[in-house]
């Protein structure tokens, strides 16, 4: 949910003082600051019209289409589309997704692989955008670029040819966040032409700041099928293509794969099938539709094989572009794979999983100086060095240690024919003891015991990973000839002896029909344990300790838990109590409170009317402008989580006793989707309970709008999870709001 006003101002303020291109602190592209466009363009009464990225020929690019398609192509805000338009419907899917006729493939692949994972979907698409609350027709998106993040604004124009979407489409018809997200990447690149055909390791990075690795599947490295676990297990972006390039087109082959094309990974699993394991991998089609007909697709008879409940579990047969295949079929009819991730944490294959550290160097290669080329040993000598030093216990026996990633400058692209300048790098372990990593020391060939050479590849990035004992180590940049000039970044991630606390996992939710499945099941198994009583008690000698030490278990998304209680009935409630204003003060929101919300049976016995200080409370927590009232959007926000309240309330009261006690606020702050500890809820009943220790169904909803509110402020202030530094000035303003 989005944070109230007093406490976003406190965390503009921590953020201003961050380094800017970060996640939280992004660049402005072309110097646009969505916030000051968007509040122009309401004060003003107009919808914005970027004129950096046009409605005309000149962001479509004039080799895209035939002229005469061109001329045809009109532009439309998804207002004049759809009368109920909506920037997300029930949250991003990868089957939201479907290509229109620009060949993006090798975006939308990596837009597909964005939707299973919300730690990267986060970061690329801001919150709290609609079509309802502040619209002003424009939108904004994040990418990562030569090392730091930059926020790209769009108007909402899309290109319609002949009443057809040009750019993806939609599979709702009123959900636009894959048409607006693709033109926001299309204005980065330049055009929409310049996503006609593309690299998925560029696009990879883009939309992750990650770092990616590729394999030729023709000549796979003999622990590929170890990576792609891993790689699924950490939550990896995962991607691959067909043979063909721009030339060969999109011809359908007779096993149903695409010529020329780009898939998302979605996942891998080893499966028991007749008396032997096998591996298989799950694969999706952008077209979001078309699929693979051969071995373990939807209608083979290899499903006939395993066990039912297994079957019933990854076999669904439905047309949506998504198929299994097995390893050995994927590595015949791929020529490629990409995985991705913040740092190389598919390269661990075992269990546990290792903390990764990186290092960022920004330099150029200077003619007569430092740009040496690589034609002789000598010449290669006289490039940047940047020595690194392995410790023996990040040494071979836990394999992968060391990553290298050179990107040279984006200015480049269109400096260069085809595209790039050809880059590499060497991986050399030389004799030197005392040297610390980032040593200005300089080294010569004759100090060189063992040298690895990336080879020369004429791409954006070059990255090669390694198996190394513990020494010292100099890498050496270099471009193909002496004296070329450029900027590059070198990323270089080093694998530490420390395990992951928090280890990168596979999201639970990977799209609608299994968030409603696994809500009905949660919501199935809480009734059978209470079927006795009012609140099932703690389970022999278990206390409230041992409950919250099992809180992390089946866990939901807390915006997942909130998108099922969505409802159209507030707009008539609000209107009945609002002002002349259309906006709400404390005393009209427990007028609505009281009249509306405790009317249902459960809350009977015992009505506990909401007093006008918690309103009050309620109000600040929901009011985004902080200015101390509620307008339409935001009553629509506090009436989610009133029918959420109400839901669990009353699944875990099944006895209508009117109160929860700790076990089954307990339980309530796990089917919400919040990870509390034992120290908290004891906090939470100690504040909101009466002497027994027990919560009305008010004393509840102001308990978990609080809870969801500090959590989110919370991570609005820190990223990282560690602790924030408030002003004396920014902690009086929290405590007194709250």
């Amino acid at each position: 949910m989005p944070i109230p006003g007093v406490y976003q101002k406190v965390a503009e303020g921590q953020q201003s003082q961050r380094k800017i291109g970060t996640v939280e602190n992004p660049k402005k592209f072309k110097g646009q600051d969505f916030n000051s466009i968007r509040d122009l363009c309401i004060s003003r009464k107009q919808l914005f019209e970027d004129d950096i990225f046009p409605a005309n020929l000149y962001s479509i690019g004039q080799h895209l289409l035939s002229q005469d398609k061109l001329l045809s192509i009109k532009w439309k805000r998804p207002t004049e589309l759809q009368r109920d338009a909506q920037f997300l419907v029930d949250g991003a899917s990868i089957f939201d997704i479907m290509q229109g006729e620009i060949g993006d493939c090798w975006v939308l692949s990596v837009v597909g692989a964005l939707t299973l994972h919300r730690k990267f979907l986060e970061n690329v698409v801001p919150k709290d955008q609609e079509f309802t609350h502040k619209y002003a027709g424009m939108f904004h998106f994040r990418f990562w670029q030569y090392g730091e993040w930059v926020d790209v604004v769009i108007d909402d124009r899309l290109p319609m040819l002949n009443g057809r979407y040009l750019s993806v489409q939609p599979r709702v018809s009123n959900e636009f966040w894959p048409s607006l997200l693709e033109k926001a990447y299309a204005k980065l690149r330049g055009s929409y032409q310049n996503l006609h055909w593309g690299f998925i390791s560029e696009a990879m990075v883009d939309f992750s700041g990650g770092v990616q690795m590729d394999f030729n599947l023709s000549k796979p490295p003999l622990d590929l099928q170890d990576i792609v676990l891993a790689a699924a297990r950490s939550g990896s972006f995962m991607g691959c293509t067909t043979p063909g390039d721009l030339h060969t087109g999109n011809a359908e082959l007779q096993n149903g794969l695409i010529q020329g094309h780009a898939y998302t990974v979605t996942d891998s699993t080893q499966i028991e099938s007749s008396n032997r394991s096998e591996d298989i991998v799950r694969v999706w089609n952008p077209w979001g539709k078309g699929e693979w007909n051969g071995r373990w697709s939807d209608n083979s008879s290899q499903w006939d094989r395993i066990r039912p409940d297994l079957r019933k579990k990854l076999n669904i047969d439905r047309n949506d572009g998504e198929f299994w295949m097995s390893c050995q079929d994927f590595m015949q009819n791929f020529v490629q794979l990409n995985i991705c991730n913040h740092t190389p944490s598919y390269l661990d294959f075992g269990s546990p999983q290792y903390v990764w550290e990186s290092t960022n160097y920004y330099n150029q290669w200077v003619r007569g100086s430092s740009a040496g080329g690589c034609s002789s040993a000598e010449d290669m000598w006289k490039n940047p060095q940047y020595v690194i030093t392995v410790q023996e216990s990040q040494g071979t026996k836990k394999g992968y240690n060391v990553t290298v990633a050179l990107m040279q400058s984006l200015s480049n692209e269109r400096k260069y024919n085809p595209r790039w300048l050809p880059i590499g790098f060497a991986f050399c372990k030389v004799t030197a003891k005392g040297v610390k990593n980032g040593s200005q020391q300089k080294f010569s060939r004759q100090h060189a015991t063992d040298t690895i050479n990336s080879g020369l590849e004429q791409a954006r990035e070059v990255t090669r990973s390694f198996m190394v004992p513990a020494g010292t180590y100099v890498i050496l940049p270099f471009t193909q000839n002496k004296g070329q000039e450029s900027e590059f970044l070198l990323r270089i991630f080093t694998k530490t002896s420390q395990i992951a606390e928090y280890p990168d996992t596979k999201p639970s939710e990977r799209n609608r029909e299994l968030t409603s499945n696994n809500t009905s099941s949660q919501s199935e198994n809480i009734k059978k344990v209470q079927r006795n009583g009012n609140q099932a008690p703690y389970p022999n000698d278990a206390t409230l300790s041992d409950f919250g030490s099992r809180l992390s278990i089946n866990t939901q998304n807390p915006k997942a838990v909130l998108k099922r209680y969505q409802d159209g009935n507030y707009e008539s409630i609000f209107a009945r109590y609002a002002n002349q204003n259309s906006e709400m003060y404390p005393e009209q929101l427990q007028m609505l409170l009281n009249d509306v919300v405790i009317t249902d049976k459960t809350f009977a016995a015992n009505r506990g009317d909401f007093g006008l200080d918690s309103c009050r409370g309620i109000l600040m927590l929901m009011d985004l402008n902080a200015n101390g009232r509620l307008s339409l959007s935001e009553f629509g926000r506090l009436w989610k989580r009133l029918n959420m309240c109400k839901d669990l309330f009353q699944t875990i009261d099944v006895n209508q006793t009117g109160f929860l006690d700790g076990y089954g606020l307990a339980r309530a702050v796990q089917e919400a989707g919040l990870l509390v500890s034992e120290a908290v809820l004891n906090i939470m009943l100690l504040r909101y309970a009466n002497y027994v220790q027990r919560l009305s169904f008010a004393d509840f909803v102001c308990c978990m709008i609080r809870l969801e509110t500090v959590t989110k402020v919370f991570q609005n202030l820190t990223k990282d999870g560690a602790g924030v530094y408030l002003s004396a000035e920014e902690w009086m303003q929290i405590i007194m709001s709250s």
